[in-house]
């Protein structure tokens, strides 16, 4: 786990999901640039509310909701993106990394950022090609990591996601994301 933790109720507010879709625990890692990438866990719980009917004698991680991890970690990859752009833009700094994101983090001016921007973008999702090689159970922490493959030209970005319970890979694949930014206020 990072040092550089994001205090829980900022996490909330760079998100655009509630529970029970709040499918992100924890971001543990974050790269800014070409070569960027997010990595977040999700502790899978034995009280979870989909793993009562899959299936009851012997729950299991459904494999819809590890491809919704996969999306809220590719968002969160292209909203830290955002975030570290506009500080770049305002204040002449750049964030490269989630410790610089953490040392500005609880400031006025980056919980600003990050309110401004989560008003202003909504997104839409698509699994292509996952591939799921194993399980996840109750009591299993599940760590994705999310790269941005490409940009095409009508503005959908292409992620490769992998999911790994500890050294075992249990599901890879492509998130696509097409987000939509409404003018700033």
């Amino acid at each position: 786990m990072s040092r550089y933790v994001i205090p829980a109720k900022i996490f909330l507010e760079m998100g655009g999901w509630r529970q029970p879709l709040l499918m992100v625990d924890r971001i543990d890692d974050f790269k800014y640039g070409e070569s960027g990438f997010v990595k977040v866990t999700k502790h899978v719980a034995f009280n979870e509310p989909y793993l009562l009917g899959h299936f009851p004698d012997d729950p299991i991680m459904p494999g819809v909701i590890i491809a919704e991890i996969f999306g809220q970690a590719s968002e969160y990859l292209s909203f830290l993106t955002d975030i570290c752009d506009i500080y770049q833009a305002r204040f002449n700094e750049a964030l490269k990394s989630l410790r610089d994101i953490h040392a500005h983090i609880t400031t006025d001016e980056m919980l600003a950022i990050i309110r401004e921007r989560r008003a202003q973008v909504r997104g839409v999702l698509a699994a292509q090609n996952l591939k799921f090689k194993d399980i996840a159970y109750p009591g299993d922490s599940i760590e994705v990591t999310s790269k941005l493959a490409f940009s095409d030209a009508n503005g959908f970005k292409h992620y490769s996601v992998s999911a790994h319970v500890g050294k075992r890979l249990i599901s890879h694949g492509t998130i696509i994301n097409y987000r939509e930014t409404k003018p700033p206020l």
